[in-house]
């Protein structure tokens, strides 16, 4: 964004995960010695921690440079973040005197309009997407399905499981940290659901240009889902969750509800009209990247940045 980078503190690594408390406060304290040594034109930081949003903002308006919040539904108490409902006054507090906050939802935008602070809709970037190799399907090969997941609490993942199965011919990949993937949910999986783990960016993408549908749910009615984003940009068929902002941003994907019989019918649907969905893929990028277009250009004015600059995004996993 802006010609900046993105910087990102303790990615999940497996079974080396710092506690949180640990994780924050070193991740406070580095956040701290790179904006000291990079001194960027402008601050992105992304919310929840709600805590990183303060060190940003107090460095922001130290060096006089423009700060943005990307707060998450989560920051704003949603998806099950109790610790950002907690946190609602200093999140309150950070809208107040940020240059401005992107969010998800034009619902979102006017709640930070009413905490006193100017709100912008603004979703995932491009990124190397569009370079992405597609596999080719092997010839009477299984249909691979990826359910992108975190097992955080707005992603209904069990109820993804007992979809698949409801449909043994599919193989049904999951992704998301084992160690908070529950005992219960690994233990009665059917036989074609594998759990991959927290994956590496390189082995993330190829297991989406491996995959013959990706699978994107949400609980929560304003979340607008990464891997989505990342499956149109891969020009891949996508299933997605029936909410309005979703089938708005999705319009070409596949909607389901959260629960096993509609997600497996819409598995169903997807593997028989893989060839109609697939002819689509060009429109929705398309779509997508005209959208990118328009929100980057309104973020950009939003900021001051009229061209590529400084600006970096201090990040913390």
């Amino acid at each position: 964004m802006f010609g900046g980078r993105a910087y990102v503190l303790f990615p999940p690594d497996e079974g080396r995960r710092p506690p949180p408390a640990v994780r924050y406060a070193v991740g406070s304290l580095l956040t701290l010695v790179y904006l000291a040594r990079e001194d960027p034109g402008a601050v992105v930081t992304t919310i929840p921690p709600v805590p990183l949003g303060l060190i940003a903002l107090a460095w922001a308006r130290l060096r006089g440079v423009p700060c943005a919040l990307d707060s998450h539904p989560g920051a704003f108490g949603k998806q099950g973040d109790r610790v950002s409902a907690r946190l609602l006054p200093v999140h309150k507090y950070l809208v107040r005197h940020a240059d401005v906050t992107l969010v998800t939802a034009e619902s979102w935008v006017e709640t930070v309009r009413e905490w006193g602070g100017r709100g912008l809709v603004v979703h995932e970037a491009p990124g190397s997407w569009e370079s992405l190799e597609r596999a080719p399907r092997e010839a009477g090969g299984r249909p691979r399905v990826l359910l992108v997941s975190r097992f955080a609490g707005d992603e209904p993942v069990e109820e993804a499981v007992k979809a698949a199965a409801l449909v043994p011919e599919i193989d049904f990949l999951v992704t998301g940290r084992t160690e908070d993937l529950p005992s219960e949910l690994a233990r009665c999986a059917p036989s074609n659901v594998s759990f991959v783990g927290f994956l590496p960016a390189a082995r993330y993408k190829r297991l989406v240009a491996e995959a013959d549908v990706v699978v994107a749910l949400t609980t929560e009615p304003t979340s607008v889902m990464r891997c989505a984003y990342e499956a149109v940009y891969a020009r891949k068929p996508l299933l997605i969750s029936d909410w309005p902002l979703c089938r708005e941003l999705f319009p070409f994907a596949l909607a389901v509800s959260n629960d096993s019989a509609s997600i497996a019918e819409g598995l169903r649907r997807a593997v028989s009209s893989l060839p109609a969905l697939e002819n689509h893929v060009d429109e929705a990028l398309a779509l997508q990247v005209g959208r990118w277009r328009s929100q980057f250009a309104a973020l950009a004015s939003a900021l001051g940045q009229s061209q590529p600059s400084k600006a970096h995004r201090p990040d913390t996993a």
